[in-house]
């Protein structure tokens, strides 16, 4: 009860008031984060499964059991299903073999179906969002088999032994790129039409997909559920490892949100400790009082420590009150942007929100109150007497405790997490030596300059280690908001690099020989942007140095080709190209590198291949790094020019099709029926929509770390305020103007914000080092123009942040603020 009396006292006399708002806004700095990152990595999950149609989907050349719907109703998990297959499509006297996908009603349980009644439709006012799925009868079709069969919208097409009538063509749809859609145009008919067809019998080769749909917590019971049931021949998918690419991006985006929170976490403690330990200051003379009335050390410990608790319970309450309410401010704005309606939070996030605050405070707070039990009781007669703050090293460990627990809890990621809190160590020791440095530099120019710098220099070297941990609180915090802003511009310029505007986004496949003439012909006559045409034979690898290879490891036939000429999307790592090979009786081939890896290939081995029944073999000549990203041809085994001359190769490319020149396809499919053509546009245009929502996402993240920051300034600043109400006092009093005592505050202010963003960008550039090498994985460059901009930044910020904070100095008559002070 005493603690309470003392804590409502502390509160009305405004001593508590600083630490109450410093923890308030740290949670809800926090808490904002942690609530907001929760729902992004949802939707964006949410948003990324719509490359599925579904959160999971089970492939199988088997339907699933019956007994497996009965589970998945009992743990509230919705389900689909889907037959791909490869079916002749007749109409009249023209054939066609299509992919053929059998979908049920409630397909697809993520993502949209867009139709359109016009054929190759581009312009948003003729598509349609599809309500459903073709009825019965119906048959929706791509846009490229009107051509190829000769038909119109509205006539019947034969598949199997059904007749169905095509109503509309497909722009776009979950799962675009199915394990038949190398076959030809694609076409979806609902999944009671399957039977009639007859077309799916005993040794078919079909893949049944079970799409699943469901809460986290519903999926991940059910999946425990359901894994030990399936068989050898059943894979579970997600987006992960369905989509490589965009895995990649969305993994880089997580890594963002977990720094994002990391620096939300360090912004807060460092705010939480400049305000605990001007508490600790206004509250020494109050435990000596205490202490001279008898009371002992260890009530005195009990008591403050209570304080703490019940503030951090009420604190953390309002800041996770305020967070939610500003997280869901945030999630509404992106949905009137993106029309997205973001995933709901789990209960993770409040819990750990909560927990941060009491754990933050007995961190970052208590270490700086542990000295005040050891107050004398003479401290109330002799105001002089100076006190022991304790061991600043006992007080670093216990802060870096906490925050390894915290960076633990919010980051989930080790290494991220450990290169963060090493370079911080770093910096901090690099930071406080550059600033008694640059502030023992300017100290002679100082003193050389006019009155008011005289001024702002003699204050800065009177509180000169204040100075210093002014400087080192400002180098920190601008150095956290540069590198989380940097960091979000580069990944920003990396995921536009790795999908390029003008990346090619179709494959021509199955180019005859004899076709290759008219068809580069065709292509140059419409001024189209074309990749090098590549012969591509189909080959199973078999053996590695006459050992069967890894079962595990590449299970399927790959793309083999030969070329002279290195493409600039290919690099060798290791061993030699062509023109430097000392051949020896086998021909050489060039392997990628991680598959090589995976099957434990190296320089010189011997590879066996199956080629349409025949044998081939080659020696590693050399490894390859490839880009996939490029969207051009690439391949995990080049041969050396001349050594599948004996097999019927086939010749593919890649070419970038504009909007506006998307009926180029009509033409080239009428004149050669034969090819097929890969449409990634359309996947290109989703993965496009989901960086977008990310790049965004992470935007709002770094205004609410933005906060934090801001935070963190205003907290060291007010650590001076007294001292200066009381120096300005005086010096009003014997006559100094205020335009003097304005000026000074502002050239002081200016100069400890210069020299932290000078501190700042060099130790940025530190940290991105590590983070660029090791975390993110991007190459690494330098940002000059950071280096510019970031001190002059500082010291326009930190002076009108400091002269704002010290305006009641200097507007306040002298004897008012000398009363104040005294």
């Amino acid at each position: 009860m005493l603690a309470w009396h003392l804590l409502w006292r502390n509160w009305r006399s405004g001593e508590i008031k600083l630490l109450a708002v410093a923890l308030a806004l740290a949670v809800t700095v926090v808490s904002a984060i942690a609530l907001f990152t929760d729902r992004l990595e949802g939707t964006l999950l949410e948003q990324s499964n719509s490359l599925l149609g579904a959160d999971r989907l089970v492939k199988s050349n088997q339907a699933h059991k019956k007994e497996w719907e009965v589970q998945a109703e009992r743990d509230d998990v919705s389900y689909s299903r889907v037959a791909h297959f490869s079916s002749m499509i007749f109409a009249g006297d023209e054939m066609h073999l299509a992919a053929v996908k059998a979908v049920a009603n409630n397909y697809p349980l993520r993502g949209y179906i867009d139709v359109s009644t016009t054929p190759f439709a581009t312009d948003p006012a003729l598509i349609e969002r599809a309500q459903g799925v073709p009825a019965p009868g119906e048959i929706w079709v791509d846009s490229r088999l009107l051509p190829l069969l000769h038909i119109e919208l509205g006539e019947s097409l034969q598949v199997g032994e059904h007749e169905l009538v095509a109503t509309k063509v497909v722009v776009s749809e979950p799962d675009g790129s199915g394990p038949f859609s190398m076959m030809g145009a694609r076409i979806i008919m609902n999944w009671e039409d399957l039977a009639k067809t007859r077309v799916i019998q005993p040794g078919s080769r079909v893949e049944y997909q079970w799409l699943l749909a469901g809460s986290s917590s519903d999926m991940n019971a059910f999946m425990s559920w359901l894994e030990p049931q399936l068989s050898d021949h059943d894979e579970v998918m997600d987006i992960e490892n369905a989509q490589r690419r965009l895995q990649g991006t969305l993994q880089t985006g997580r890594r963002f949100l977990v720094l994002a929170a990391i620096m939300g976490v360090l912004l807060a403690g460092v705010a939480i400790a400049l305000a605990a330990r001007q508490f600790a200051e206004r509250h020494v003379n109050q435990v000596a009082l205490l202490k001279s009335l008898g009371t002992s050390s260890q009530r005195i410990r009990q008591l403050y420590l209570v304080q703490l608790l019940l503030l951090a319970t009420v604190a953390s309450l309002l800041g996770l009150a305020v967070g939610a309410g500003l997280q869901a401010l945030i999630a509404q704005i992106v949905h009137n942007i993106y029309q997205v309606t973001m995933a709901k939070a789990t209960i993770t996030p409040f819990i750990l929100s909560l927990l941060s605050g009491p754990l933050a405070l007995v961190g970052f707070a208590l270490p700086s109150l542990w000295f005040l039990p050891k107050v004398p009781p003479i401290k109330v007669l002799r105001q002089e007497l100076s006190v022991s703050k304790g061991a600043v090293g006992w007080q670093i460990a216990m802060a870096s405790l906490v925050l390894v627990i915290l960076v633990g809890v919010f980051g989930r990621d080790l290494t991220l997490g450990v290169t963060v809190l090493a370079a911080l160590a770093v910096v901090g020791v690099l930071t406080g030596g550059m600033a008694f440095g640059l502030l023992a530099v300017g100290k002679k120019a100082g003193a050389q300059a006019g009155s008011r710098w005289r001024l702002a220099w003699a204050s800065i070297q009177r509180r000169r280690g204040a100075s210093v941990l002014q400087v080192v609180v400002f180098a920190t915090a601008i150095m956290l908001l540069l590198t989380l802003t940097i960091v979000r511009t580069s990944l920003i310029e990396e995921w536009q690099v790795k999908v390029p505007e003008n990346a090619p986004n179709h494959f021509l496949i199955n180019v005859a020989p004899s076709e290759v003439d008219d068809f580069k012909q065709l292509l140059a006559d419409d001024e189209l942007k074309v990749e090098p045409l590549f012969p591509m034979v189909r080959g199973r690898l078999t053996h590695i140095d006459g050992e069967p290879k890894p079962e595990d490891t590449l299970n399927r036939e790959a793309s083999l080709t030969w070329t002279g000429e290195l493409s600039e999307d290919n690099e060798v790592v290791a061993g030699q190209w062509w023109d430097t090979w000392q051949r020896s009786q086998l021909p050489g081939v060039s392997v990628e590198h991680e598959v090589a890896e995976r099957l434990g290939i190296e320089l010189g081995s011997q590879l066996t291949f199956s080629i349409g029944g025949l044998i081939a073999q080659a020696e590693v000549a050399s490894f390859r790094s490839l880009q996939w990203e490029s969207l051009r041809p690439n391949f995990y085994f080049i041969f050396e020019p001349g050594a599948l001359d004996d097999y019927a190769p086939m010749y593919m490319t890649s070419v970038y099709l504009p909007p506006e020149k998307k009926q180029f396809i009509n033409t080239l499919l009428t004149r050669y029926p034969t090819i097929v053509v890969l449409e990634l546009d359309r996947i290109i245009n989703q993965i496009r929509d989901i960086v977008a929502q990310v790049s965004d996402g992470v935007g709002l993240v770094l205004l609410m770390v933005l906060l934090g920051g801001c935070l963190v300034l205003i907290a060291a600043v007010t650590g001076s305020i007294d001292a200066r109400k009381q120096e300005a006092g005086l010096l009003r009093a014997l006559g100094a103007p205020r335009r003097l005592l304005v000026g000074s505050i502002w050239i002081e202010f200016a100069l400890l914000g210069f020299c932290a963003g000078f501190i700042a960008v060099v130790a940025s550039e530190a940290l991105l080092l590590g983070l660029q090498v090791y975390v993110f994985r991007v190459p690494v460059q330098p940002h000059y123009f950071y280096w510019l901009a970031t001190p002059i930044a500082g010291a326009l910020f930190v002076s009108s942040l400091g002269a704002i904070s010290c305006r009641h100095s200097v507007t306040t008559p002298p004897a008012t603020v000398l009363r104040e002070a005294l």
